[in-house]
């Protein structure tokens, strides 16, 4: 989830119809800018270079676990419909191919394997979520450690809890999860989401994969 808020601009965004790797292109409604998930910067039109910014609020969950935590949540539903029974998406999400066969030269993971992708600084950096499941500490130049956790065993489209933070703060901690219950919100921002290998390492070729030898 990102903020609408750019360079002293409230933008409105949109699907913009084209795709970059498989990924999402969006463009503003302002600017007429185009926007990619997969560099978080605009690659097109008057705001081309510009970031974009990552919310911490968003998080992305199956509908039962939020059922789960929000049981009295409602739904949108339009003219009486509230969910398609026959998804598009299943097919793709349960093969192991990539989107209309695409091609990935990069050999160091399968092309599906699904990932904690993300930037420091201009570098673009990549965790397995198996590495990620349970929790991880991985260091980083700069005496920073990047702490992840992902449930055992949880759904792809879960969100990983992702945070940057300085090495003192970590100290002596070896649990994940706690470091990031205390210290999650003073987390460097990162622009870390879950995506699949294929799709982040297309747009970013010189991607550091974390935790794998």
């Amino acid at each position: 989830m990102y903020d609408r808020r750019i360079a002293d601009k409230e933008l409105e965004f949109e699907p913009s119809g084209a795709l970059e790797s498989a990924s999402l292109v969006m463009r503003d409604r302002q600017t007429d800018s185009w926007w990619s998930l997969m560099q978080s910067k605009a690659i097109g039109g008057g705001m081309e270079g510009q970031s974009l910014t990552e919310l911490n609020s968003g998080e992305k969950v199956t509908w039962g676990e939020w059922r789960r935590r929000h049981p009295d949540t409602l739904v949108l539903s339009v003219d009486g419909h509230e969910h398609e029974e026959n998804n598009p998406y299943d097919g793709y999400f349960k093969a192991d191919g990539t989107f209309r066969g695409i091609q990935v030269e990069d050999d160091r993971l399968p092309p599906k394997t699904p990932v904690v992708a993300l930037w420091i600084g201009d570098d673009p950096f990549a965790v397995t979520h198996e590495v990620a499941e349970g929790g991880a500490m991985l260091p980083i130049e700069g005496d920073r450690i990047l702490v992840l956790y992902r449930e055992p065993g949880a759904s792809v489209f879960a969100s990983t809890r992702v945070a940057l933070l300085p090495a003192a703060l970590v100290g002596d901690e070896k649990d994940a999860r706690a470091v990031l219950d205390a210290h999650g919100d003073e987390t460097e921002t990162t622009n870390a989401f879950d995506t699949y290998w294929y799709t982040w390492v297309l747009v970013n070729p010189e991607t550091q994969l974390l935790g794998t030898d």
